[in-house]
């Protein structure tokens, strides 16, 4: 999937109504998808923490977790650095993200930006892994010393695995 972001801009001085669609100037381009693939990287970071913690904690047992221990991933991105051979023209930069294939009926908010608590309800598809979900972001926040927990988990899950991504506000500090 490819990303470029873009703002609203307004017909009149009231930010409300109609408007059309800009682009960045490229070094606020570049600095905004920058901002957003860092996030993506740091995020894998604490997931990585999170599956430590709990591999840990499966190893020092004498008894197996009576649960399946669900396999999250975050998707895979990068920066896309087109520079522009000649012409008056700027280059462009673009935030490539793996594509989650399904249909978007199966594309589920498990938690929202900046909360701790599932967005579905006990008796909904996919609770169990809001549930876990909630934990990762607990395990998270205790092991940096109450700085930082990933937020605003969606993405497709079926029967065997569960893809996860975290938008650009996807860290969340907790002061």
């Amino acid at each position: 999937m490819v990303k470029c972001p873009f703002k609203k801009v307004f017909l009149t001085t009231v930010k409300a109504g109609p408007y059309k669609v800009s682009w960045y100037l490229l070094i606020d381009e570049l600095q905004k998808l920058f901002r957003e693939a860092n996030i993506l990287y740091w995020s894998k970071s604490l997931l990585k923490l999170t599956y430590n913690f709990v591999d840990h904690s499966i190893t020092s047992s004498p008894e197996p977790p009576p649960f399946m221990v669900p396999c999250v991933q975050l998707v895979e991105a990068g920066l896309a650095l087109c520079h522009n051979q000649g012409g008056s023209k700027p280059g462009a930069v673009f935030l490539l993200e793996e594509l989650i294939e399904g249909s978007d009926d199966m594309f589920v908010k498990f938690i929202h930006n900046m909360d701790i608590n599932p967005l579905l309800n006990e008796l909904d598809y996919g609770y169990d892994m809001a549930e876990f979900l909630v934990f990762t972001q607990h395990v998270q926040y205790i092991k940096t010393g109450k700085l930082v927990f990933i937020s605003d988990y969606q993405g497709m899950s079926d029967s065997v695995t569960y893809s996860i991504l975290s938008t650009a506000d996807g860290i969340t500090q907790c002061i």
